[in-house]
């Protein structure tokens, strides 16, 4: 039976998005792993338009969105492979299931990353990943130059991003949905006045991590 491919739907979050713990100029690296990764933050009671022209919440559209397709990765999997027993991943702190989102006091909280580099699993061949695009609030792309002034972003810095969700199977490791950070588009870019972006352990059990080769142009915003 061929690998079942999971459903990917592209979300965008609304301006006044906040971004935490960021690396998106250079990767993270944990356990010999690099990633472009962080957390972005979307305050509660945010408007946002969806594509059908509608204005919602965009915290409860987001889980919304987030929720249904999970629930439809799992109904996938069983009708895939109805004599398996599936299980959510889990938190390796709490042994609860693990999403990429959550509430916090600040807002809704939803973790993206992506492999900077690695190799491919079923072909055994290397990949470079594209890193994330940055936009100006013109929409226009910015080069290396500009980026690198964003190495570290202030936390009062808002914006919106593109990301992918997907869902994903790490077999023994448990099965969820994935975010996958495309492009940011800085709205008000506050200077960088000082601390640091914390490393965080991850979750994420590496075997579910694949390249991906992914677009994102100034139409996301």
């Amino acid at each position: 039976m061929a690998e079942l491919k999971p459903e990917t739907i592209k979300l965008v979050s609304p301006n006044g998005t906040r971004f935490r713990w960021s690396y998106y100029v250079t990767p993270d690296e944990y356990k010999g792993v690099r990633k472009w990764k962080g957390d972005i933050i979307i305050p509660v009671g945010t408007q946002m338009r969806t594509e059908k022209g509608e204005t919602v919440e965009a915290t409860q559209f987001m889980v919304e969105q987030l929720e249904q397709l999970l629930e439809r990765w799992k109904a996938a999997l069983k009708e895939a492979y109805p004599d398996r027993k599936f299980t959510l991943t889990k938190s390796q702190k709490t042994g609860e299931p693990s999403f990429p989102w959550s509430f916090e006091e600040d807002g809704l909280v939803i973790r993206v990353s992506k492999k900077a580099s690695g190799v491919n699993p079923n072909t055994g061949q290397p990949y470079n990943n594209t890193p994330v695009a940055f936009y100006t609030n013109e929409l226009k792309l910015m080069g290396d130059e500009e980026r690198q002034k964003l190495e570290k972003i202030d936390p009062e810095t808002t914006g919106q991003m593109s990301f992918l969700a997907k869902g994903y199977d790490a077999g023994g490791n448990g099965v969820g949905i994935k975010c996958i950070p495309l492009s940011i588009c800085f709205r008000n870019i506050v200077p960088f006045t000082g601390g640091g972006a914390s490393d965080f352990a991850t979750t994420e059990p590496a075997s579910y991590e694949e390249e991906t080769k992914l677009t994102s142009t100034a139409a996301d915003f």
